[in-house]
C-alpha cells in the first residue's frame, strides 16, 4: 500500500472546519468523504481510520487549520478513494456519505450502504465490474415465529420474498441469511427482534431499524405496479401476484422501498421482477458450517479472490474461481451458499461439467477465447437502464454480440454423451438471447464509426445524418491539410515521416507533431515550432501552419459532437429496450462460465476431482474413498494424505474420533464436508471415488475462537452452534462437531458432550463425525449400535514424534500430550513433573485411563462401576433435560444440579470429578 499520495496540499480552510464541526453527529461506522474535483479528503476519526486501516502509516495525516482549531485530515486520490470505498462498503460493512463544495459550502451529495451502492456505483467502481452480490435484507416477525422476508439486488434489480415458520433460535432465517448473503438487514423495533439479532451479529451485519409504521403491506400493491416489469401478455396488475399473499413479506418489501427511496428515481420504474424465493430448494448451511468450510471468507476478509501467502486459495470459492467474466463471479458466489437438493438439476451441471472436463479443446475455446472477451452484460444494461450509457459502452456490447453467434456454433459442435444438456441448459438460451439481440448489433453497425472505434474514437458515421456529412469533410479535409504539412516539416527538420516524425491527434488537443527523445535536437533553438510537451514517448510540437489548422479542426470538431449529441441519445433510448434479452444472455453466459469454471478446477488440481454418483435425499448411504482437502493438498511443501468415509443408512452413521491435537482430525471433517458441499454444488469432489446421498443440510460446531468482540466465549459460541445443530438436524443431514465441551470443567464438557453425541446419534440419527477429546466418549459405540470408533494416530520413539494423518477404525489407545510438550522442548523439570502426576492419576483412578481408551478398558470402567454408572447417566440426562429447556448452562437450575453432584460420596463419580 502506498504510505504517500501525490496530491496538492489542503487548503488550512477555517471555514471548513468551522462547517466540519457543525454537521449532525455520526455513527462510526459511516465515513464522510469530501470531494475536492482531483482528489478526495476524510478528516478527523475518518482520516484516522484511513492511516492506520488503508495506508499502514499515519505520516499521511496532516493537520488541516491551526492554532486551537485543529482538524486531522487524509487526502486520496482517485484510485486510492475507489480502492478504500469499496473495501469499507463491502468488507467492513460500513457506509459511507461524500459531500461536494467548496470551502464552507458543502453538501452531501451521496450515500451509500453495504446493501445498496445504486448512488456511487460509477463513483467507486469506474472501470472495475462489480463481482460480489450486494443486496439488504428486510424481515418481519409476525405471530408464532411466522417470519417474512424482503431481499432486494438494486444491481441486478429483483425483489426476492420468503414467509414461513421458524424456531425460537430463527435456523431458518439463518439459513436463508446464508443463501442470500445481504449485506445489510432492515428490521423493526421491539423485543420480539432480540433473539434474530443474535443471528444477525453472528454473521456481521449492518443492522439498521426502521419504524413500525413502515412495515406495513398496506402500500405494497401500489408501489409495485410502478416498480415492477410486467412480462408480455401478463396482468399488469400487482394484485393478480400470488407473492401478494404474503402479508409479512410485503409488509418487509414496503419498507424496504421507502428506505432506499426506489421511487425518488423514475429509472427504477418498471424494472425491476418479483419472485418467491423457497430456501427449501437449497442445502441450509448456518453461520458456523459456512465458516467451518471456509466458503466464501477466511478470518475477517471476505474476498472471493483470496489466496494463502504460498498462493493456494484457502477458501473455497477462491478455489473454484477460475471465472472469466464478472457474471460468472457473481453467480459463483450466489451457487456456493445455495447448494442443490434436487438430484435432476445436479446431475444437469455434473453432466455438462463432464463434457467440459473431457473435451480440452472445447473447454479452452470456450474459456479463452469467448468467455474472456465477454463483457459484463448486466452492468451495461443498468447502465442503458439508467441513461448513463455511452457510445464507448454501446461499442463493448457490440463486441460481445458479435462474438455470441460464433460461441453458440461452438458448443453446437458437441456431438457427444450429454449433447441433449447442453443443448437444453446452455445453446437455447444463447440463441434465444441472440435472436432478440440482432436489431440491436445492427443498430450499432448502422451507426457508429466502427473503424474509428477500433482506435479508441467513439462518434457517429458521417452519412447517418446529412449535417454530420458536411462537418465530416471539413474534418477530412483539415487532415489531408496536416499530412501536407508534416511532409514540409520533415524535409526541414531532415527526419524520416515513417519513423522518426510523425502526425497524431487526440480528442483533447487535436494535431501535432511527435519526435522521439534522440531526435530532439533537430527541434532545439530552432523558432519555427514551438514545444507542446515532452515525456518518455517523445516531443510534442507544432508549427504556425498546423495551428491554424489545428484550430479550425477543434471547432468543426466540436460542431460535430453537439451535432452528434442529440443522435447519440437517441440510439441510446432505442438500446435500452433491449435491456431485458441483455439480462437474460447475462445470465447464460454467467451460467456457462461458472460450469466451465468447475471443469477447469476440476481438471487441474494436483490430482484430477472425479465426478461423484448423485443418491436421492433419503438413501443414506455416503462412501468417499481416498477424500481429500482440494485447498490444503494446493498449499505448497504439502504431502496430502488422503482418507475415507463410509456413512451407511443401516450401518454406521456415527463417527467418534480421537487422536492427538495436530493429527488431522478437523481437517479429516472438513473435507467430508466440502466434499458433499460440491457436489450439490454441482462440481466433481477432490477424492478418488465418491457416492452421496443428497443431504438437507451441513451443520457444523468445528474451532474454539473466543467471539470476545462480540461478548461470547468459546464454551457459549460452542453451546449456542450445538443448539442450533440439535434443533434442526434431520436424519438427511450431515453434522460435524469438532472438539465439544472443551470450555467448561472436565465433568460439564465430558458430561455434555456425551448427552448431545448420544441425542444425536440415537434420536436424530444423520451422517455425524464427532471428533473429541474425551476419549471415554468412545464407550458410547458399545450402546449404540449406528456409533463407531475411528482415531488418528503418531509413531513416537527417542525424541521423534511423527503425525501419520491415517483414520484408522477404533479408539485412540494412548495419549501423545508429553510427546507433543517435549517435542516443543518444555523445560525437563515441567516435564518430568507431568509425567510424576499422570502416574499418580492412573493410581488413583486403576480402573480408568484417563488420556486414552481402548475397548477392553472401557468395558471393564463399565462393569466396574456397577450402580455409579447408572447414577452418573441420570445425572447426564437431568442436565440435558435442562440445557434442552433453557439453553443455558449458568440457569439456575443447572447450578443446583451441579451443586448435587459436587456433594455426591459415591467413590466413582468422585474420581470423574476429579480428573
Amino acid at each position: 500500500m502506498a504510505s504517500s499520495v501525490n496530491v496538492p496540499e489542503i487548503p488550512q480552510d477555517q471555514g471548513f472546519i468551522s462547517f466540519y464541526g457543525n454537521l449532525p453527529e455520526k455513527h462510526a461506522t459511516t465515513l464522510r468523504f469530501f470531494d475536492r474535483g482531483d482528489y478526495f479528503t476524510l478528516h478527523g476519526q475518518d482520516a484516522l481510520l484511513a492511516s492506520r486501516d488503508y495506508f499502514k502509516t499515519h505520516s499521511v495525516v496532516k493537520m488541516l487549520g491551526y492554532g486551537a482549531k485543529k482538524l486531522e485530515s487524509v487526502v486520496l486520490n482517485k484510485s486510492h478513494f475507489e480502492n478504500f470505498a469499496r473495501e469499507v462498503l463491502l468488507v467492513k460493512h460500513y457506509c459511507i456519505e461524500i459531500y461536494t463544495g467548496s470551502k464552507s459550502d458543502w453538501s452531501l451529495q451521496y450515500q451509500a450502504s453495504p446493501g445498496n451502492l445504486t448512488q456511487v456505483e460509477d463513483l467507486i467502481f469506474g472501470s472495475t465490474d462489480i463481482t460480489s452480490q450486494v443486496g439488504i435484507l428486510a424481515f418481519k416477525i409476525g405471530p408464532e415465529n411466522q417470519v417474512g422476508c424482503s431481499y432486494i439486488d438494486t444491481y441486478a434489480r429483483k425483489f426476492l420474498v420468503a414467509q414461513f415458520a421458524d424456531n425460537d433460535a430463527f435456523s431458518n432465517l439463518e439459513s436463508l441469511i446464508v443463501q442470500l448473503s445481504p449485506k445489510e438487514v432492515l428490521i423493526p423495533p421491539g423485543d420480539a427482534y432480540v433473539p434474530a439479532k443474535v443471528v444477525l451479529n453472528r454473521h456481521g451485519l449492518l443492522v439498521n431499524e426502521s419504524k413500525k409504521a413502515e412495515f406495513s403491506s398496506a402500500e405494497t400493491v401500489r408501489l409495485l405496479n410502478r416498480l415492477l416489469r410486467f412480462k408480455k401478455g401478463q396482468q399488469e396488475s400487482a394484485a393478480t401476484l400470488p407473492e401478494v399473499d404474503l402479508e409479512h413479506s410485503m409488509a418487509a418489501l414496503a419498507a424496504l422501498v421507502k428506505h432506499l427511496d426506489l421511487m425518488a428515481d423514475e429509472t427504477n420504474f418498471g424494472q425491476y421482477s418479483l419472485l418467491s424465493f423457497d430456501f427449501t430448494q437449497y442445502m441450509r448451511l448456518d453461520s458456523a458450517a459456512s465458516a467451518a468450510l471456509h466458503l466464501t471468507s477466511y478470518g475477517s476478509e471476505s474476498s472471493i479472490m483470496l489466496t494463502a501467502k504460498s498462493g493456494a486459495p484457502r477458501t473455497i470459492a477462491a478455489l473454484l474461481n477460475k471465472c472469466r467474466t464478472s457474471g460468472g463471479q457473481r453467480l459463483l458466489a450466489q451457487w456456493i451458499k445455495q447448494p442443490l437438493t434436487d438430484k435432476n438439476r445436479i446431475e444437469r451441471r455434473l453432466d455438462i461439467v463432464e463434457t467440459f472436463v473431457n473435451n480440452v479443446q472445447l473447454r479452452q475455446t470456450i474459456t479463452e477465447d469467448h468467455l474472456r472477451r465477454m463483457p459484463d452484460y448486466q452492468r451495461l444494461a443498468k447502465k442503458l437502464q439508467k441513461a448513463k450509457a455511452n457510445l464507448q459502452d454501446l461499442f463493448k456490447l457490440y463486441l460481445g454480440l458479435v462474438r455470441l453467434p460464433v460461441l453458440v456454433d461452438c458448443l453446437l459442435e458437441h456431438d457427444g454423451e450429454h449433447s441433449a444438456v447442453i443443448l437444453a441448459v446452455l445453446i437455447q438460451p444463447l440463441r434465444n438471447a441472440n435472436e432478440k439481440l440482432v436489431k440491436l448489433k445492427e443498430l450499432v453497425e448502422t451507426t457508429i464509426d466502427l473503424k474509428q472505434a477500433d482506435q479508441g474514437e467513439f462518434i457517429i458515421k458521417a452519412d447517418f445524418d446529412d449535417q454530420l456529412g458536411e462537418l465530416k469533410k471539413e474534418l477530412d479535409e483539415s487532415g489531408w491539410k496536416a499530412e501536407g504539412i508534416l511532409s514540409r516539416v520533415a524535409s526541414d527538420l531532415k527526419l524520416d515521416t515513417s519513423k522518426s516524425v510523425k502526425l497524431e491527434s487526440n480528442a483533447q488537443i487535436g494535431y501535432y507533431f511527435r519526435v522521439t527523445l534522440k531526435d530532439e535536437k533537430n527541434l532545439r533553438n530552432n523558432r519555427n515550432y514551438h514545444t507542446i510537451d515532452t515525456n518518455k514517448g517523445g516531443v510534442r510540437f507544432r508549427n504556425s501552419a498546423l495551428e491554424e489548422v489545428n484550430e479550425v479542426y477543434l471547432r468543426v470538431r466540436r460542431e460535430y459532437e453537439q451535432q452528434q449529441s442529440s443522435v447519440v441519445k437517441e440510439i441510446l433510448s432505442v438500446a435500452a429496450g433491449y435491456v431485458e434479452p441483455l439480462q437474460s444472455l447475462n445470465d447464460a453466459l454467467s451460467q456457462l462460465d461458472v460450469l466451465t469454471s468447475f471443469a477447469v478446477c476440476s481438471i487441474s488440481a494436483p490430482i484430477p476431482y472425479v465426478r461423484p454418483t448423485i443418491l436421492e435425499k433419503g438413501s443414506g448411504n455416503i462412501e468417499l474413498i481416498q477424500v481429500r482437502h482440494p485447498c490444503m493438498e494446493l498449499q505448497d511443501g504439502v504431502n496430502f494424505i488422503p482418507n475415507d468415509a463410509v456413512f451407511e443408512k443401516d450401518g454406521h452413521r456415527f463417527y467418534i474420533i480421537t487422536g492427538p491435537n495436530m493429527g488431522g482430525k478437523s481437517t479429516y471433517l472438513r473435507s467430508v464436508g466440502v466434499a458433499v458441499l460440491m457436489a450439490q454444488v454441482g462440481c466433481f469432489v477432490a477424492a478418488s471415488s465418491a457416492t452421496i446421498s443428497i443431504v438437507d443440510a451441513i451443520l457444523a460446531r468445528v474451532g474454539a475462537g473466543d467471539c470476545h468482540l462480540k461478548g461470547v466465549s468459546t464454551f457459549m459460541a460452542e453451546m449456542i452452534e450445538t443448539a442450533n445443530i440439535i434443533r434442526t438436524a434431520t436424519k438427511d443431514s450431515l453434522v460435524i462437531i469438532d472438539e465439544l465441551g472443551r470450555g467448561t470443567s472436565t465433568f460439564d464438557g465430558f458430561g455434555l458432550a456425551w448427552a448431545i453425541a448420544e441425542h444425536i446419534a440415537v434420536n436424530i440419527q444423520p451422517c455425524a463425525l464427532f471428533a473429541t477429546h474425551f476419549h471415554e466418549l468412545t464407550a458410547l459405540a458399545d450402546e449404540v449400535p449406528s456409533v463407531d470408533n475411528l482415531h488418528v494416530t503418531a509413531l513416537t520413539g527417542d525424541n521423534t514424534f511423527t503425525l501419520l494423518y491415517r483414520i484408522q477404525p477404533g479408539s485412540c489407545d494412548q495419549s501423545f500430550g508429553l510427546h507433543v510438550a517435549e517435542m516443543v522442548h518444555f523445560p525437563q523439570e515441567v516435564l518430568q513433573t507431568a509425567q510424576m502426576k499422570a502416574k499418580e492419576l492412573e493410581a488413583i483412578k486403576p480402573n480408568y485411563n484417563g488420556n486414552g481408551c481402548d475397548e477392553p478398558t472401557s468395558k471393564r470402567r463399565r462393569s466396574d462401576a456397577g450402580e455409579s454408572d447408572t447414577m452418573m447417566r441420570n445425572y447426564l440426562e437431568r442436565a440435558k433435560t435442562i440445557l434442552e429447556k433453557k439453553n443455558d448452562v449458568n440457569c439456575e437450575e443447572m447450578q443446583e444440579l451441579r451443586k448435587e453432584i459436587m456433594q455426591t460420596t459415591d467413590p466413582f463419580i468422585r474420581n470423574v470429578l476429579n480428573m
